[in-house]
């Protein structure tokens, strides 16, 4: 049987900030979407609506690189998070 994690299993998943909704909800609903695919995106646009609080703070709090993250399936812990919207072209995501 697995061991059950305090922080992560009962509190909370690892995430990566800054914000829980902004940040991890991002990452969560690119992955999501590329585990609907059952295959990588060639590409991917996100819009948001204009008086909501993606287009105040996408950049931010870090919404952008999460989309990029999880669209090309990476782990939301992966170190090359920061760099995602930079490596995504290499990655085949436009």
């Amino acid at each position: 049987m697995k061991a059950i994690s305090i922080l992560n299993d009962v509190i909370g998943p690892v995430m990566r900030g800054p914000s829980s909704s902004h940040t991890a909800g991002s990452y969560r609903l690119a992955a999501l979407a590329r585990s609907l695919l059952d295959d990588a995106p060639a590409e991917a646009e996100f819009t948001f609506d204009p008086g909501g609080s993606y287009a105040r703070c996408y950049e931010s709090q870090a919404s952008d690189l999460a989309f990029a993250a999880g669209s090309m399936g990476w782990s939301i812990t992966d170190d090359r998070f920061p760099r995602a919207l930079a490596l995504a072209p290499a990655a085949g995501l436009q």
